[in-house]
């Protein structure tokens, strides 16, 4: 009997141990197999784009409810149940302001800041590139075919007769860039305070470009001066270089970097800054949608520090 319960206790601690061995290499197995990583977590972190434009593209706009839609403005409104605001912009590419990159991809601060405000907004950005002057997107902007313009516009007495400009954005000066050969032939300096007073005096040709807002303002500077229309501003500085016209009008900003680009042109060319003379650039906004006029200049009052880092970041 005592030999049955002894083999019997033996059988249940050899089974005991047999238990307590295989949980034993269970468990060692679980913490020691590898943890498979699928290729979507692998990949999953995307590189984080500190930049509203990036959201705008990406973002879909928002659905808003009737109800909700009763609550604003109808300028507003219709563009809200649109999902997008239509921008008027320049065909001709004018960087660093608005141009498409060698990937097809349409860049510039005038572009990130258009984006920011869709995105804010709550639509996405719709671009209309169908105009071939300055004056074309605003004649856009006052038919109404695009909702704002935003495309280095300068305010003009004459445009804002016709569109709503917002607050400035963008400062610049108006500037000559003159032919130093001519500018000899006209005369000793000396006999006027300035090279301005003396091409006001004694100068013919002026140059500008078509379609600008330095058309009026040329007329306002040279008044009884002819002047002579280009298509862009390589052909303009490029013709007074070459003494077909002994100046030209436009602002301080595309006079440097055209120069900065082509240093040896500085043989032929003098550059001369003019400090009461003002360019001022804005938004044009179709003059019957006065609410998202008055939005759009909150918008710039409250977002004023990033777009001068936008400004910055391009050089301007």
């Amino acid at each position: 009997m005592i030999r049955r319960y002894g083999r019997l206790t033996f059988l249940l601690l050899f089974m005991l141990i047999i238990g307590l061995m295989t949980s034993a290499c269970t468990s060692v197995s679980r913490d020691v197999a590898p943890t498979k990583v699928s290729p979507q977590t692998e990949t999953a972190q995307a590189p984080v784009v500190d930049t509203d434009v990036a959201a705008a593209k990406e973002s879909e706009p928002r659905v808003y409810t009737a109800e909700e839609l009763e609550g604003y403005p109808e300028d507003i409104r219709d563009i809200l149940m649109r999902g997008k605001l239509r921008i008027g912009l320049k065909v001709e590419d004018r960087y660093p302001f608005f141009y498409t990159d060698e990937e097809g991809i349409l860049r510039g601060s005038d572009v990130e800041l258009a984006n920011d405000i869709a995105l804010k907004l709550g639509v996405k950005p719709e671009y209309i590139r169908t105009a071939d002057s300055f004056d074309e997107v605003i004649d856009q902007v006052s038919s109404g075919e695009v909702d704002v313009g935003i495309s280095k516009l300068s305010i003009t007495l004459e445009r804002a007769k016709r569109v709503l400009f917002s607050d400035a954005y963008l400062h610049f000066k108006q500037a000559l860039l003159i032919n130093r050969l001519q500018l000899a032939e006209l005369g000793q300096k000396g006999e006027y305070p300035d090279v301005l007073t003396l091409l006001q005096q004694r100068g013919t040709k002026i140059g500008i470009v078509r379609g600008t807002s330095y058309v009026g303002f040329t007329r306002e500077l040279f008044p009884t001066q002819e002047q002579t229309a280009y298509k862009n501003t390589s052909e303009l500085f490029d013709h007074v270089r070459q003494g077909e016209v002994i100046a030209a009008v436009y602002d301080a900003f595309e006079i440097s970097r055209y120069l900065n680009q082509n240093p040896a042109y500085s043989l032929d060319l003098q550059y001369v800054q003019l400090e009461d003379q003002d360019d001022d650039i804005a938004i044009a906004v179709d003059p019957r949608r006065m609410h998202l006029h008055q939005w759009i200049n909150t918008y710039l009052h409250m977002q004023e520090k990033n777009i001068q880092r936008w400004l910055e970041n391009y050089g301007i």
